[in-house]
């Protein structure tokens, strides 16, 4: 292997969150030993930030106070993992620091709207310091500390890596931002952060982790940096806004990214995270050559107030093997090191995920999306709607970025999915015109009067359009045109809700759905239920409306499909998601797979291999156990000329039996455990 581009090959990464209490415990020999035996080959360790796990000559550095005298902990920790072929990265943290510093530099610190500094933990039992918020483009973060600290590992240790922990730009109101802003934006900085340009707070973070990442590849270029990179904007009561940035940005300053996926059952059962959430993650993180791919972080615990325990074994593992289904790169993250982790099925849990990935490394290596669909993404809920049906259909699909829009791309995809709000982004619509003339077929939802209005040649509606309000008791009814939409579904309606874009087909349009108006009032929609007949069973104000467009096609939305499979999840919106897309490709699906929707299905190819991943999550989350799955199945379309040499289970040996049937190879699998990859060898 070509030590400079270790961090190319397969990697399985275990975190150890260290405790400085648990430090004078800690066996440099021992560890390595145990986390060789976890099947892992690269370690994230604490080494500098928030505190310095070595005796570092900084000045307000904060040294960790339970370091050994007499041996230099680091430098032993970094040797064992050595001797084993194990990559030592080192985590750091500049986000905080203690009020020591703070009392002596309060201009390195992050400032609210009235000046006062951001306190992390001032209710936090015993005796600890306290910690504030640093400024993106203070001192600490920068040159007077940050960089000094780099140097100083770069130069004493033989790290293998760099991993910077909360990279992330506070909202800040400091004189020193406020300038910076005003300059960038040529207006001064808003009251509120929720009012800041969309770009500010992650080009803070980018300006800052610039200064690092030069600093690194100055003393030692062959050190890789790894960053953060956040794929959707949200808002943390905790932390508070956090913004999506190009993942092409984040690359400018960071040689490799990873992401995060918390299933924080610790919110309670009304908040568990999506079950997509690490397959979109990893797919959010990937370059569109998938020449780079990224790490997706695993929390071991159910919430990071009960970080000293595992996640139900039978939620964890399929939420892990989500990771490398999706060509992402495993990265465990616990708290403490194994003599300290009590809660001993985390370790089992992580060993038996790397092992299983173990035999899928060598497979996977070159490896590609196989996608039918391309799922124009902003990291919106409208997206993630999209994407959970598609994944719940078992329909492969890519992304591509508002910020990273690609015309020739596009066009290698049969279908184009564009989700409401996406087309409001300049050049989108001229390039999805393009797209569709030359024969592609797209699946538009928009509900925007403007975008509609601008777009309407291209939905097959006139300009006339009023939107309207919020509808409840109302329904979705299939017209005869529309008959494909319901195929699976013996009915000639299914549930509705939200606001119309009520509009008018132009001649040749076609009108596949159209709205059954409210029969009530949502508040006396049961009572008296005698009086609970539809007025108003058929109306020609359309839902779906099928237009043709130079050589292609558009199957147009004027409401938010999204919406209903987010807050409903009803089985007919996932079948109607998934018949307009049969509809809309109008042949047979490469990929045909008969399991049921909880069990996740990924697609790749290699010049000689077809690789079909399946994940198995049957059961009400949080999982109480893993429930075998019998009679897999699934069909593959071949290309011209391949022909099938062998089908094998890569990751349960499994027995499989496959038969070529015309174009396609059928293949069929006693069982599927938690995830299972099967490898289809041509010759």
């Amino acid at each position: 292997m070509n030590e400079e581009l270790w961090w190319k090959e397969p990697k399985r990464v275990i975190q150890f969150n260290l405790l400085v209490k648990d430090t004078p415990g800690m066996n440099p020999a021992q560890i390595a030993k145990e986390t060789e035996e976890m099947a892992s080959n690269v370690v994230v360790m604490n080494v500098g930030g928030i505190y310095a796990w070595y005796e570092s000559k900084v000045k307000y550095h904060h040294i960790n106070e339970y370091l050994p005298k007499d041996k230099d902990l680091l430098k032993d920790l970094i040797l064992e993992f050595h001797k084993r072929n194990i990559k030592f990265v080192a985590r750091f943290d500049f986000s905080i620091t203690d009020d020591t510093t703070y009392l002596e530099k309060p201009q390195w610190f992050a400032r609210h709207k009235d000046k006062s500094p951001y306190y992390r933990g001032e209710k936090r039992m015993g005796n600890w310091s306290l910690f504030l918020n640093t400024c993106a483009t203070g001192g600490y973060r920068n040159e007077e500390v940050a960089v000094p600290v780099i140097n100083e590992v770069l130069d004493n240790y033989d790290i293998d890596g760099i991993f910077f922990n909360a990279p992330f730009a506070s909202a800040c109101f400091c004189e020193r931002c406020q300038e910076r802003y005003i300059k960038k934006y040529g207006k001064p900085m808003p009251d509120s952060e929720a009012e800041f340009e969309d770009d500010w707070l992650s080009q803070c973070t980018k300006d800052n982790i610039a200064v690092i990442y030069k600093a690194i590849k100055a003393r030692r270029a062959d050190v890789p940096m790894i960053l953060y990179y956040n794929p959707n904007s949200t808002i943390s009561k905790s932390f508070g806004r956090f913004d999506r940035d190009s993942i092409y940005d984040r690359y400018e300053t960071a040689d490799l990214i990873c992401t995060e996926s918390q299933n924080v059952l610790s919110n309670g059962v009304n908040g568990i995270p999506d079950t997509i959430h690490p397959i979109v993650a990893m797919k959010s993180g990937q370059t569109e050559d998938s020449s780079l791919i990224p790490f997706g972080i695993i929390h071991s615990c159910p919430g990071m107030d009960w970080r000293h325990v595992g996640l139900p074994e039978a939620e964890y593992l399929p939420w892990m093997c989500q990771v490398p289904a999706s060509r992402g790169v495993i990265w465990h993250s616990l708290t403490g090191y194994n003599d300290t982790i009590t809660d001993k099925r985390i370790i089992k849990a992580v060993t038996k995920v790397n092992k299983m990935i173990q035999k899928t490394e060598k497979v996977m290596k070159g490896a590609v999306s196989k996608a039918e669909v391309l799922l124009l993404s902003n990291g919106t809920a409208a997206t993630r709607g999209w994407a959970e049906a598609l994944v719940k259909a078992h329909i492969q699909f890519d992304f591509m970025f508002e910020y990273r829009m690609n015309k020739d791309l596009m066009k290698k995809y049969p279908v184009v999915i564009a989700p409401e709000g996406f087309m409001a982004y300049e050049g989108v619509s001229d390039m999805l015109k393009e797209y569709v003339s030359d024969g592609g077929s797209l699946i538009a939802e928009n509900t925007d009067y403007s975008s509609i209005v601008n777009n309407s040649d291209l939905f097959g509606v006139k300009e006339d359009i009023n939107v309207g309000e919020y509808l409840y008791a109302s329904y979705l009814r299939f017209e005869e045109d529309g008959v494909a939409l319901k195929a699976g579904m013996d009915t000639d309606k299914v549930a509705f809700r939200g606001a119309v874009s009520y509009c008018t087909p132009k001649d040749g349009a076609k009108t596949l759905a159209t709205l059954i108006p409210p029969f009530a009032p949502l508040e006396v929609v049961g009572a008296p239920p005698e009086r609970s007949s539809i007025p108003t069973p058929y109306t020609d104000i359309p839902l779906c409306i099928l237009n043709t467009y130079g050589k292609g096609k558009v199957l147009f939305l004027p409401f938010s499909l999204n919406m209903l499979i987010t807050e409903f999840k009803m089985p007919d919106h996932y079948r109607m998601i998934s018949n307009a897309f049969d509809f809309m490709l109008g042949r047979r699906r490469e990929l045909e797979v008969s399991v049921p929707s909880a069990v996740q299905v990924t697609m790749y190819k290699k010049e000689k291999q077809i690789l079909v991943h399946f994940v198995n999550e049957i059961g009400q989350r949080p999982l109480m156990e893993n429930v075998p799955f019998h009679g897999l199945s699934f069909s593959v379309e071949l290309e011209e000329f391949q022909m099938v040499k062998n089908v094998r289970s890569v990751i349960g040996e499994e027995s499989v039996s496959f038969r070529a049937a015309g174009k396609r190879v059928e293949v069929s699998a006693d069982k599927l455990e938690v995830w299972d990859m099967f490898s289809i060898d041509l010759v």
